[in-house]
């Protein structure tokens, strides 16, 4: 076993949290004091990771947006870089300055929009990733729409089989929405050399019976815990124990917040997107920077916008679970909590499709 393996199962271990880009009011700049808030915050939760995942960056934003992580985080918490690019030449330039700047692992995964001949022209674009860098490397296991006429699933087992082997490949996060059986045959076939993280939490219990689940994250893990109530912490922490009869009784403390994040998410993830404001607006119920995401000017189908209802639901899934959620005006969410505590105020509530009053 190579050392990066053995790394990743000393430390790759628990819940890990998916960071995103705080933003100046305006969009036009990064918001570094809010983006350490979220460090600090993550830190507080128990979290032994965070993702740096960014969209609508420029690639020097989101080479910046490493920088302040890792130099907030000075060790207290690992920092990954989310190098699923549409460029692979941005992919490259990305993962060479995570590592220049302290990042232990990245998030790599096969472009939706290209369009494969063959599985060796999949197999060689992602080993020019895991080849490019020496960081630990976690794959993406997802019903990727660009590889169904290679594989009726999208997702091509043998591809991921030949990765595995690679001595930085030490993970594989498996989607929320992902077929179980598919989600089975890839454990059967790469359990014995990685590590696997189901962001559906249903399924933890049952593949880590079998197989090296002792992760779960890069998704909105705040949705089901706060520093002081860290439930999804304590889940994993019992999975690992394997006392996995509390961990069920844990997870059905956490399962009416969970419903409702799961439904929420499912549908967006298949169309490749996310409910990116819903997200931002979780982390700051929980004591995080919040703040309006950075989007399209333009709504699509893609753009889930988070509107009074939808605000009040999340809430009481909270409360449903023993949360009280922040308590600040919601002028604090829209502008930053970072933002807010320097006296910057909203002048409008509506700059984006992606939020409505």
């Amino acid at each position: 076993m190579s050392e990066q393996k053995e790394w990743a199962r000393e430390n790759y271990k628990g819940v890990e949290d998916s960071l995103k880009t705080a933003f100046s009011p305006d969009f036009e700049e990064l918001d570094e004091d809010g983006i350490r808030l979220d460090v600090r915050q993550s830190i507080e939760h128990g979290f032994f990771a965070a993702m740096c995942s960014s969209t609508y960056t420029t690639l020097d934003e989101k080479k910046r947006f490493l920088e302040i992580v890792c130099d907030e985080s000075r060790g207290r918490i690992l920092v990954g870089a989310n190098a699923a690019l549409l460029k692979i030449e941005d992919c490259l330039e990305l993962l060479g300055h995570a590592e220049k700047v302290g990042c232990s692992h990245a998030f790599v995964e096969y472009p939706r929009h290209l369009r494969p001949q063959s599985e060796e022209e999949v197999y060689r674009y992602l080993r020019r990733l895991t080849d490019a860098t020496g960081l630990a490397i976690v794959l993406y296991g997802y019903h990727c729409p660009a590889l169904r006429h290679l594989h009726p699933s999208g997702i091509l087992i043998d591809v991921f089989d030949r990765l595995a082997d690679v001595p930085n490949v030490v993970g594989m996060k498996l989607t929320q929405p992902i077929n179980i059986g598919s989600a089975f045959e890839l454990c059967e076939r790469l359990g014995d050399r990685i590590l696997f993280g189901p962001a559906n939490l249903e399924l933890v219990p049952i593949l880590a019976r079998s197989y090296r689940v002792q992760w779960v994250g890069q998704w909105v893990v705040e949705s089901l815990q706060s520093p002081e109530r860290p439930y999804l912490v304590e889940f994993m922490d019992l999975v690992n124990k394997e006392q996995l009869d509390k961990a069920m009784t844990v997870y059905w403390r956490m399962a009416p917040a969970y419903k409702y994040v799961h439904e929420l998410q499912k549908s967006f993830l298949l169309k490749g997107s996310h409910p990116w404001a819903h997200i931002n607006y979780y982390h700051w119920c929980v004591g995080g920077n919040g703040g309006l995401p950075r989007g399209s000017a333009q709504a699509s189908e893609e753009t889930a916008t988070l509107d009074a209802s939808g605000r009040k639901e999340i809430r009481d899934c909270y409360r449903k679970i023993g949360i009280t959620p922040v308590e600040e005006p919601e002028e604090e969410f829209v502008v930053g909590k970072a933002n807010y505590a320097k006296g910057i105020r909203a002048s409008h509530l509506t700059r984006t499709p992606l939020y409505r009053r």
